[in-house]
């Protein structure tokens, strides 16, 4: 059924930087920033003359590689700011549903988030668990290697995934958005495209990924980060019509999160961006999730499958994660007003709070 999407945001070419003398350049853009460095900006947490050495310090980073095919789904993701870093590596074998995961803290900015996109390395480098994500996506490429040692219960684990951007499916997308306050902002950039490798876990065979099947991406994040952050972020990635569906739903950040926000649809070569969303869970953190916004694009229902928890207190922080393997349920509507069915559509959803 066809219908008029009645929500857009203009997207515009992506500037040099998300930050230029001092201010925050808000919007939502497609191509990459040169140089993704928030640094700078002027007195974000008020109208105190303090530093900007000082007040960077409260800049905390992360990186998420996704992907999905018919047989894995998972996720690498790295964290760092001025207290800690943090890797974590969490996949699901969906005939299944077996869970893999693995972890580890490292001291404060051990893990360097880079300022250049196109060509970087970022990477957890320990005896027991070791993690690369190396960017050459001036290239057209982003590889992704993991080698694990047999720890506690958990077996080995290897593995070589490619992200490969040169076809008409793989899009971009940032976004520079207020965090909170219009004094701080955030600043993201996502990239789709079509995976390729293989996952060697202990004895058993190899998990095989095919361009043909596989759907990956990476997501880059920069922010100021306050005392305590608390979200949930939703994306759902896969194939409909053996084409390309990734979607990333998020609560929002923005005090007007109707003009910034960064809610995305990339699907059919198209970026659509979506309006703000509710995220309630009515039946629980393993009952069914509801997604909805109040323009009619966005009517989505989140199943849980299994979750991977972890929970850190110490003095000086803690941390709480809840990575949750599901499907989802119901519909969007793209940029040509097309209303598109999800059913049994895999997915992640990622609920987190962070006390720094």
């Amino acid at each position: 059924m066809d219908k008029k999407s009645p929500y857009t945001r203009e997207i515009k070419s992506a500037p040099y930087s998300p930050v230029k003398n001092g201010k925050a350049i808000f919007g939502s853009f497609f191509g990459c920033f040169k140089k993704f460095d928030i640094r700078g900006l002027y007195r974000p947490f008020g109208n105190l003359p303090v530093p900007s050495f000082i007040t960077d310090m409260r800049i905390a980073g992360a990186m998420r590689f996704m992907f999905c095919d018919d047989s894995v789904i998972g996720e690498v993701s790295v964290y760092s700011c001025y207290l800690f870093s943090m890797m974590e590596t969490s996949f699901w074998l969906r005939d299944s549903n077996e869970k893999y995961a693995y972890r580890q803290y490292l001291p404060a900015r051990f893990i360097h988030l880079p300022k250049h996109i196109q060509y970087s390395v970022t990477a957890c480098r320990k005896k027991h668990r070791y993690a690369r994500i190396f960017s050459r996506l001036s290239h057209g490429m982003l590889h992704v290697d993991l080698d694990f040692l047999a720890r506690d219960t958990r077996p080995s684990c290897e593995a070589r995934l490619d992200l490969d951007i040169n076809n008409s499916e793989a899009l971009d997308f940032s976004s520079v958005l207020p965090y909170f306050v219009s004094r701080r902002c955030q600043a993201i950039f996502i990239q789709t495209g079509l995976v390729k490798g293989w996952i060697s876990l202990a004895y058993k065979p190899d998990i095989l990924l095919k361009k043909e099947q596989s759907v990956g991406l990476v997501d880059i994040r920069k922010s100021y980060i306050g005392l305590k952050t608390k979200r949930s972020i939703a994306c759902g990635l896969g194939k409909i019509n053996d084409k390309n569906l990734v979607f990333k739903i998020n609560t929002s950040v923005a005090p007007d999160s109707y003009t910034h926000n960064e809610n995305i649809l990339l699907y059919d070569s198209k970026r659509t961006p979506l309006p703000p969303v509710h995220i309630t869970r009515p039946f629980g953190l393993m009952g069914k999730w509801i997604i909805q916004d109040t323009e009619g694009m966005v009517d989505l229902v989140f199943n849980p499958i299994s979750q991977n928890h972890k929970k850190v207190n110490t003095v000086i922080f803690r941390t709480e994660y809840n990575t949750i393997y599901g499907s989802f349920d119901g519909m969007l509507v793209d940029a040509d007003g097309q209303e598109i069915k999800l059913k049994t559509f895999p997915g992640i959803l990622k609920k987190y709070n962070v006390r720094v």
